[in-house]
C-alpha cells in the first residue's frame, strides 16, 4: 500500500511539473521524439537523393507525413515542409506544381503555429513561396515577396547558418534582382551585405558562390566576378545535385563568358594602340 501510494505520489509530482512548465520547455523535453538520429539520417537521405530517386522521395512523404499527424513537434512538421518543397520542384505540370508549393507552405504554416520561431518552418515556407511568385506572376510575386523578406530577416536572427546560409543568400539574390525605390526594394547594397556574408560562412557554397558571381559582375568587379564564376565551373558536383545545381552552373557560365568578352576587347584596345 506504501509503495502504490509513493508512486501515484511520484506521477502526480510528474503530471504537475509538466503542466507548470513553459511551454518551450516541454517543446524542448520531447523534441526528439520524431526527430530520433535514425529518422533524420532518412530524411537527410531523401532530401538529398530527391533529384535522382523520386520513388524514394514519396515514399519518406508519406512516412513523415504519417509519423507527423497528430504531432505537435514544430522542426518535425517543417521537415515535412522541406520534403513536400522538394517533390514540387520535381513537378513539370504547372498547376500541379503551383498546387505542391502551396502544400508546403500550409505545413510550415503548421510548424509555425506551434513555434513561430521554428527555423525551419521560417525558412522552407519563404524558399516555397519564392518558388511560387515565379509561377503565379508579377502581381502575385509582388504580393509574396515582402512576407518572404520578413521571414527570411527572421532566420537569420535565429540562425543564420541554417541551410548553408540560405537565408542570407536568398535574400542577396532577392536585393539584386528586385528594381530599385520606389518601384520595389531592390537594393545592390543590401544585396552585397548578405552575399558577401553567406560567403563568409560558407565559401565553398556553389549557390552563393553563383549569386555573388552575377552580382559583382553587375557592380563593375570584373575579376572578382570572374573569380567565383569559375570555382562554380570547376566544382565536383554530384549527380544527386546536378538537377538542382544546373541552374547555378548557367548563371556561372553567362558571368565567365561576360568575363571573357571584356578581356579580349580590352586586349584588341591595347593592341590596336601599339
Amino acid at each position: 500500500m506504501k509503495a502504490k501510494l509513493r508512486t501515484y505520489r511520484y506521477v502526480s509530482v510528474i503530471i504537475f511539473l509538466l503542466l507548470t512548465l513553459p511551454a518551450s520547455a516541454q517543446n524542448i523535453s520531447f523534441s526528439n521524439s520524431v526527430l530520433t538520429p535514425e529518422n533524420k539520417q532518412k530524411i537527410e537521405l531523401a532530401a538529398w537523393r530527391y533529384a535522382v530517386d523520386t520513388p524514394l522521395l514519396l515514399e519518406t512523404i508519406q512516412w513523415l507525413r504519417e509519423l507527423t499527424k497528430n504531432s505537435s513537434e514544430p522542426a518535425a512538421i517543417a521537415e515535412l515542409s522541406r520534403l513536400e518543397y522538394m517533390r514540387a520542384q520535381l513537378e513539370v505540370n504547372k498547376k500541379r506544381r503551383i498546387e505542391l508549393f502551396q502544400n508546403a507552405i500550409a505545413i510550415a504554416d503548421r510548424a509555425l503555429e506551434l513555434d513561430s520561431n521554428d527555423v525551419r518552418g521560417l525558412f522552407w515556407k519563404a524558399a516555397a513561396m519564392g518558388k511560387l511568385a515565379e509561377d503565379t506572376g508579377m502581381l502575385s510575386a509582388l504580393r509574396l515577396i515582402r512576407p518572404m523578406e520578413e521571414l527570411l530577416l527572421k532566420v537569420i536572427a535565429l540562425d543564420e547558418s541554417y541551410e548553408n546560409a540560405g537565408a542570407h543568400r536568398a535574400l542577396g539574390r532577392i536585393y539584386h534582382l528586385l528594381p530599385d525605390y520606389p518601384i520595389s526594394f531592390g537594393s545592390n547594397k543590401k544585396a552585397l551585405t548578405h552575399l558577401k556574408r553567406a560567403h563568409e560562412l560558407f565559401p565553398q557554397d556553389v549557390i552563393t558562390r553563383a549569386f555573388y558571381a552575377d552580382l559583382l559582375y553587375d557592380e563593375g568587379m570584373k575579376k572578382e566576378a570572374s573569380h567565383h564564376a569559375n570555382f562554380v565551373m570547376k566544382a565536383q558536383i554530384h549527380e544527386e545535385d546536378a538537377l538542382e545545381y544546373a541552374e547555378y552552373v548557367k548563371i556561372a557560365r553567362v558571368v565567365s563568358s561576360k568575363t571573357v568578352d571584356s578581356a579580349v576587347k580590352l586586349d584588341n584596345f591595347l593592341v590596336s594602340q601599339d
